[in-house]
């Protein structure tokens, strides 16, 4: 209890800061245009500095979409799950990022609507809803590129856990609080208890929902989705063919990144023969999905990423430090790997006062070996600096947490990755770029 108290504490501080700060920020850029005028064209010199291996990007996933494969006769599609971080969610919070991205990767057919599964896993958790999954197609006027976005919101599991504190922000109390420090607190107290939730009894549950998003991804077809249903995705509808037919990709924001990082290392435990869950009898994974699986590559990317902060105070996996022992291609232990390899690309601006760029040993420390991780680390300014009154470089810590789907150096490292043939002539304009091996 103490770590939580501890945790609120400090989260609650970072976020006046912020808010004070996008105050200060707002107010130097208004300042400025009033002396130097709104047309004056000003050179973007926001740094983006990348360190790690070359990367594939969506549109590298896309490449062979009209090769064979090997389910014969069924069209290979790329399907991308995307987990959202702290804050009150609705269906639809990623439609400027999926926009974006179908433009990068010019797909102008999108369909009519999207279809929505309400998340449920009642031999778990009767009679609980665990979310909404929205799915939406995008492909090519030709039909030669398919996309299939599949947005987790997970905050049905959260919202019920905050009434605890909603007098806090009722008519009986809001009211004797001053009018700055109420809509302060009003976000506080809609950001910062998610945290601390999935800390808490949560965990499982969001994990669960993330479980099924992804069987869902993998399971279904986009024509054979329902407009509007409420089901539990059973494993057993999990086969190699499936998984070997599509394409996988996950994106996270915030506190997003450690529930999906969490969600793979639960997965790999409840499959591994030491740490089978006994309450998840018949829902488990095929042996021969999991073997699947262990061929299989996945990308993560991170926006905003949060998880060296949310590791702190938690047990390390029970495997780590052997990357190499699992995942070489030649040892006799990977077998016991969960993925052929995992993709993390981690974005971070060093100014977003609520994100953490990650360590350069973190995998190797931190992280379940099995899973294979691969850690780019993206250290992008995805706020402008100013310079206030020009005595104090201020960047707007809001806009550099939240604004990575608007910014064109993401959208195109996501697209089109880096290393590759077709990386982005924006990317090696602006982009600094030290690779590693």
């Amino acid at each position: 209890m103490r770590r939580l108290a501890g945790l609120e504490a400090a989260a609650a501080c970072l976020v006046f800061s912020s808010m004070f700060l996008s105050g200060c920020a707002s107010m130097a850029e208004g300042v400025t245009r009033a002396l130097m005028g709104s047309d004056v064209a000003e050179e973007d010199t926001r740094q983006c500095y990348i360190r790690g291996p070359a990367f594939k990007g969506l549109a590298d996933l896309m490449a062979h979409q009209n090769s064979s494969s090997e389910t014969g006769n069924h069209t290979r599609n790329l399907k991308i799950l995307m987990v959202h971080g702290i804050g009150t969610h609705i269906p639809g919070y990623s439609t400027r990022l999926q926009e974006n991205l179908a433009r990068a990767l010019d797909l102008d057919v999108v369909s009519d609507r999207p279809k929505q599964i309400s998340v449920q896993q009642p031999l778990l958790f009767p009679n609980e809803k665990l979310g909404v999954v929205r799915a939406t197609h995008y492909s090519s006027r030709e039909g030669t590129k398919s996309l299939v976005f599949y947005e987790l919101t997970w905050s049905e599991i959260s919202e019920p856990e905050k009434r605890v504190i909603a007098y806090d922000s009722s008519g009986e109390y809001a009211f004797r609080r001053a009018q700055l420090n109420q809509v302060m607190k009003g976000f506080v107290n809609s950001h910062i208890p998610d945290p601390l939730i999935y800390l808490g009894d949560a965990r499982e549950k969001i994990q669960v929902a993330v479980a099924q998003a992804f069987c869902s991804m993998v399971a279904y077809d986009w024509d054979e989705v329902g407009l509007n249903s409420a089901e539990t995705c059973p494993f057993n509808l999990l086969t190699p063919q499936k998984l070997f037919g599509d394409d996988y990709v996950f994106i996270s924001h915030s506190l997003g990144s450690r529930i999906v990082i969490d969600s793979l290392q639960r997965l790999a435990e409840v499959t591994s023969k030491e740490g089978a869950d006994p309450r998840l009898a018949g829902l488990t994974l095929s042996q021969d999905f999991i073997e699947a699986m262990r061929q299989k590559e996945f990308t993560l990317f991170m926006f905003a990423n949060q998880l060296s902060l949310l590791q702190l105070g938690r047990k390390i996996p029970a495997v780590t430090g052997q990357i190499n022992e699992y995942c070489a291609e030649d040892v006799e232990t990977r077998d016991q790997r969960f993925v052929q390899r995992l993709n993390i690309i981690g974005f971070s601006d060093p100014n977003d006062i609520l994100s953490w760029a990650v360590p350069p040993n973190y995998t190797h420390e931190y992280m379940d070996s099995r899973l294979c991780p691969v850690m780019d680390n993206v250290i992008i300014n995805i706020a402008k600096v100013d310079n206030f009154f020009g005595a104090v470089e201020v960047a707007n810590p809001a806009a550099a947490h939240a604004d990575y789907e608007a910014d064109k150096r993401v959208i195109s490292l996501v697209a089109h990755g880096i290393g590759e043939s077709g990386t982005a002539p924006l990317i090696k304009d602006r982009c600094e770029w030290l690779e590693t091996r």
